[in-house]
C-alpha cells in the first residue's frame, strides 16, 4: 500500500488535537484502563490514545487489555461529543477488534451503529481509517450486515469509495466486498450509486486500489439491477477502452470479468453487438497476447451460458474466432478456448457451425496435450458436443486420433479427464451403428480399468458406457476377457456412495444377457451382494438390486434353486446346473470350479447334470448300469391322477440289490461325464414323449425315474442311499456327483432327476425344495375346462398324483 496522503484542511476539525501535541505517558495500562471511566474529556482521549499504542506492541498486550475489560470501557467513548475522544476510542477498538476474542462485544448493535457515525464526512481521516477498518473485521456476519443496512451504513461506504485517503479507500472497498455477498445489500449498494463511484475509482494512481474496485464491480455486478446501472452509465464502454490500453494491462483480467458477467444480460449484449463492443472483444481473441486472448475468452465463455446470448455469439460468428486459437501453443489460452466451446456446445446451431469448422478435430489432437487442463477441457468439450449428435460422434470414431482417446482413457490419472472421456463413449455408443467400432479399439478394457478408479464420477460415467455398450453381443464377448464384471461388484460390496451404488446396480442387471455373464457374476460375488442389497433401505438401490439379482438367477439356475428353493414350470434346466442344497443364512453360493477343488467330506452331495461331456470321454469314466430289478416298461408304467396305485406288475420288490458302484477314476478336476444320464434322456425321447396325454407322459415318467433310483420304498432306511453316496464320492474323489451315477436316490435327488428329464421331453414340471432332505416336482393338468395342480410321487407310490393342498401332499412334503 502506498504511504498515506497527507489529509485535507478540509477533513480536519479545530478542536481535533493533533498526536504530537500528545504528552501522556504511562507505562501502567491498569492504571490507563481505570482513566476510562474519567468524567474529563481531555483525560479520557489521551488515555485511550496511550492504550493504543500499548496494544500495538503485539498480541500479548492485545490479550492483555481485552481481559481487563478495555473493549468494553472504551465503546461508550465511540459516541462521545468530542472528537478526539472518539477518534482515540476507535483507534483502540480496532486494534483490539484483531483479536478474535473481543468481537463478540464489538457486534453489538448499538456498537456497530456507533462505528457507522463515525463514517460521516465531518469525521477525520484517522477516524474514517480505523473505523472502516473496524467494521471489515466484523463485516462477515450477517447481523453485523443487517444492522449496517439499517443504519444507512452503506450510504456512507460508497460515499468513502472516492475518499482520498488510499487506507480509508482500501478498508472500504473491502468491507463492501464481505457486504456484496448478500442480495439486499447489493441492492442497496446500487441504490447508493456504487456504480459511478467504482468507475471514478478507476481512474485513481494506485493500481492496487483499481484492482480491488474491480473485483468489489464483479461482485456486485451479480444483482441484474447493479448491471443496468452500469449499462445507463456507458460502464462497458469505459471498461473496453481501459481494455485496449496496454499501460493497464494488469487490471485486464479483472475488467474481463465484470465484462463477462455484465454480458449475461441479453439486451446488454445486443446493445454491445450494435455498437461495435463486441467486435472489440472479438478481436481482443485472435491477439498475439496471450493473456489478453485468456482474458477476452473468458468473457465469451462467461456470457454464452446462456441461449439467448449463445444465439447473439453465433450471430457474430464467434465460433470462427474460437477455432483460430484452438491451433496455439498456450496452454492456458487453449483450455480456456475449449472451455468455451464447452460452455457454447448446448446450443444446437453453434454445434453444427463448431462441427463444420473442424473443431471436433482440433479438439481430439488436443486430449492428449501434456497439459493436463488442456486434456482436461477437451474431454469435457467433446463430452458436450457428441452430446445427441451422431454426426460428432461419428467425426471422432472416424478421426485420426481415436486411439488416442482410448489410449487416455486407459492411462490417465486425472478423475475428471477419466470421467468426461468415459461420458464421450457413452454419447457414441447410444447409436447402434458405431458400438462396433468402438469395441474394435478395445474400448471395453479401458472402461473396464475406469471402475477401480475411487472417484464417484469415474465410476457412474464408465458404467453409463458399459450399460450401454453391452447390448451388442460383440461387446459382451469382450467384457467377458476383462475385469469389468468382478470391478462391478466390488463396487458394491465398497462403495458408500448411493449414485454409485445405483449406477453399478444398474449396469450389472444390463450386463446379465446370458448364462455366461450370469456365472461370472456369480463367480465373483455378486449373488450374495445382490442379496444382501435387496434388504437395503437406500432408496432407489434396493429396486435397482431386486431387478439385478432376479437376471441373474434367469440365467443362472442354479444360484436361483439355491436362493429361492424352487424352480418353476418354465425354468429349463440344462447341462452345468447343481444342486448344492439348501441356502442357510450369511452362506455364499459356490462356484462349480471351487465345489470339484474340495476336498471328500461328510457334508451333503453336490448333485451335477451333464448329459454331454466336453472331452472325450475315458474309458474309465463310464458309469455302469447297475440292475435294480426288471426294465421298466415305460409305456404300461402308468399312474394314475387321482391317487390310483400303478399295475402290480410295475410294483418293485423292497429287497433292492446293491448296485455296482463306478470304478475308480482319477481325478480331473472336472465333473465327470454322465453317461447314464445321456442313456436316460434317450430312453424317455424315444419312449415318454410320444405318448398322446400330458397325464400318461407325467406317471411313466415318474416310474421310470423311481426304478433308476431303486424303485418304490416303503422306508428310506431300507434303501441305504447315504452309504451308496458315499461309496460315490470315495470312488470319483469329489463331492460333485453326477445325477445318473446314483441308483439308490431319495426325495430330492429323484425330483431333481425328474424335472432334469420332464425338461429334455418337454412336460412342465416344478422343482421344489423343503425341509429334511424333502424335494418334489409339481405338475398341473386340465380337467373339466380348469387347471389342476398335482404333486408327483416318486417315492412311495410312483406315477400317483397328490392334489396340491391335499392331505396326502402335505405328508409327502414332511417327515
Amino acid at each position: 500500500m502506498p504511504p498515506k496522503k497527507k489529509e485535507d484542511d478540509s477533513k480536519k476539525k479545530d478542536d481535533e488535537p493533533k498526536l504530537s501535541e500528545v504528552n501522556f505517558k504511562s507505562k501502567d495500562p491498569q492504571t490507563l484502563y481505570h482513566l476510562l471511566f474519567s468524567k474529563e474529556e481531555n483525560i479520557l482521549w489521551r488515555s485511550c490514545d496511550a492504550l493504543y499504542n500499548y496494544s500495538l506492541v503485539g498480541e500479548q498486550n492485545k490479550t492483555e487489555l481485552i481481559g481487563m475489560g478495555a473493549v468494553k470501557a472504551a465503546l461508550p467513548h465511540l459516541s462521545s461529543t468530542d472528537a478526539a475522544t472518539r477518534r482515540s476510542s476507535v483507534m483502540l477498538v480496532n486494534s483490539l477488534a484483531q483479536m478474535e476474542e473481543s468481537r463478540a462485544e464489538i457486534r453489538e448493535e448499538e456498537v456497530v451503529a456507533a462505528l457507522i457515525n463515525l463514517l460521516k464526512p465531518e469525521e477525520g481521516v484517522m477516524t474514517h481509517e480505523h473505523a472502516t477498518k473496524c467494521l471489515l473485521t466484523i463485516a462477515d456476519q450477517y447481523s453485523t450486515k443487517s444492522v449496517i443496512l439499517e443504519n444507512g451504513g452503506v450510504e456512507l461506504l460508497v460515499q468513502l469509495i472516492t475518499d482520498p485517503d488510499p487506507l480509508v479507500q482500501n478498508n472500504t472497498l473491502e468491507t463492501i466486498q464481505l457486504l456484496a455477498v448478500d442480495c439486499q445489500c447489493r441492492i442497496a449498494l446500487n441504490e447508493a450509486n456504487i456504480v459511478g463511484s467504482l468507475l471514478e475509482i478507476l481512474k485513481c494512481e494506485y493500481p492496487t486500489i483499481q484492482q480491488l474496485g474491480l473485483k468489489v464491480m464483479y461482485s456486485v455486478c451479480q444483482e441484474e439491477c447493479v448491471r443496468t446501472s452500469v449499462k445507463e452509465a456507458n460502464g462497458l464502454e469505459i471498461l473496453l477502452k481501459m481494455l485496449t490500453d496496454e499501460e493497464l494491462s494488469d487490471l485486464h483480467e479483472g475488467i474481463v470479468q465484470v465484462v463477462g458477467v455484465c454480458m449475461l444480460d441479453t439486451e446488454q449484449l445486443d446493445a454491445m453487438k450494435d455498437s461495435g463492443c463486441l467486435l472489440t472483444l472479438a478481436n481482443y481473441v485472435t491477439t498475439t497476447e496471450p493473456q489478453g486472448q485468456l482474458n477476452a475468452l473468458r468473457a465469451i465463455s462467461t456470457c454464452s451460458g446462456k441461449p439467448e446470448n449463445c444465439q447473439i455469439l453465433h450471430d457474430h460468428e464467434i465460433e470462427t474466432t474460437i477455432m483460430t486459437v484452438l491451433g496455439g501453443e498456450n496452454a492456458g489460452v487453449l483450455a480456456q478456448a475449449c472451455r468455451t466451446v464447452s460452455t457454447m456446445a448446448s446450443n444446437p446451431l453453434v454445434k453444427e457451425t463448431f462441427t463444420k469448422i473442424g473443431v471436433v478435430q482440433a479438439l481430439m489432437k488436443l486430449i492428449a496435450h501434456e497439459d493436463k487442463t488442456v486434456q482436461e477441457m477437451s474431454s469435457l468439450s467433446l463430452a458436450n458436443l457428441s452430446l445427441n449428435s451422431k454426426v460428432v460422434c461419428l467425426d471422432i470414431i472416424q478421426d485420426e486420433h481415436v486411439t488416442q482417446l482410448v489410449e487416455v482413457l486407459e492411462e490417465s490419472t486425472s478423475p475428471r479427464i477419466l470421467s468426461y472421456l468415459a461420458t464421450v463413449v457413452f454419447n457414441i455408443v447410444k447409436f447402434e451403428a458405431l458400438r462396433e467400432q468402438l469395441v474394435a479399439l478395445n474400448v471395453i478394457q479401458s472402461l473396464s480399468a475406469c471402475l477401480t478408479n475411487s472417484d464417484t464420477d469415474v465410476c457412474i460415467a464408465a458404467c453409463k458406457a458399459l450399460a450401454a455398450l453391452v447390448a451388442d453381443s460383440s461387446a459382451r464377448e469382450e467384457l467377458l476377457k476383462t475385469n469389468a464384471l468382478g470391478s462391478l461388484v466390488s463396487i458394491l460390496k465398497e462403495s458408500s456412495n448411493k449414485e454409485v451404488l445405483r449406477k453399478a446396480a444398474w449396469t450389472i442387471g444390463i450386463c446379465v444377457a446370458n448364462e455366461d455373464m450370469a456365472k461370472e457374476l456369480n463367480k465373483n460375488g455378486a449373488l450374495r451382494v445382490l442379496m444382501d442389497m435387496c434388504t437395503n433401505d437406500i432408496q432407489g438401490v434396493s429396486n435397482l438390486a431386486v431387478v439385478a439379482l432376479e437376471k441373474l438367477l434367469h440365467y443362472d439356475l442354479a444360484a436361483k434353486y439355491w436362493h429361492m428353493g424352487s424352480l418353476s414350470q418354465t425354468d429349463v434346466i440344462k447341462d452345468g446346473f447343481y444342486d448344492t442344497g439348501a441356502h442357510k443364512p450369511g452362506d455364499d453360493f459356490k462356484p462349480i470350479k471351487f465345489l470339484l477343488d474340495r476336498k471328500v467330506d461328510n457334508k451333503r452331495a453336490v448333485l451335477f447334470v451333464s448329459s454331454v461331456g466336453a472331452d472325450p470321454e475315458p474309458a474309465d469314466l463310464k458309469s455302469e448300469a447297475s440292475t435294480t430289478g426288471s426294465t421298466t416298461n415305460v409305456k404300461t408304467g402308468r399312474g394314475t391322477a387321482k391317487g390310483k396305485k400303478p399295475h402290480k406288475a410295475e410294483e418293485k420288490k423292497e429287497e433292492i440289490p446293491e448296485p455296482e458302484p463306478p470304478k475308480e477314476v482319477k481325478d480331473t478336476g472336472k465333473p465327470r461325464v454322465d453317461n447314464s444320464l445321456r442313456e436316460y434322456i434317450e430312453e424317455v425321447t424315444a419312449t415318454i414323449a410320444p405318448l398322446p396325454t400330458q397325464a400318461e407322459q407325467i406317471a411313466a415318467l415318474s416310474v421310470y425315474v423311481s426304478n433308476q433310483m431303486g424303485g418304490p420304498v416303503s422306508s428310506i432306511s431300507a434303501l441305504s442311499y447315504d452309504l451308496h453316496i458315499a461309496q460315490i464320492k470315495a470312488d470319483l474323489k469329489t463331492n460333485v456327483i453326477p445325477i445318473g451315477f446314483i441308483k439308490r436316490g431319495i426325495f430330492y435327488h429323484r425330483a431333481l432327476l425328474f424335472k432334469v428329464l420332464a425338461d429334455r421331453v418337454g412336460v412342465p414340471a416344478s422343482l421344489v425344495r423343503g425341509e429334511y432332505n424333502r424335494a418334489w416336482n409339481e405338475v398341473s393338468l386340465v380337467e373339466g375346462g380348469k387347471s389342476k395342480h398335482y404333486l408327483v410321487d416318486l417315492m412311495w407310490e410312483p406315477g400317483q398324483l397328490l392334489e396340491v393342498g391335499s392331505h396326502g401332499a402335505g405328508v409327502y412334503k414332511k417327515l
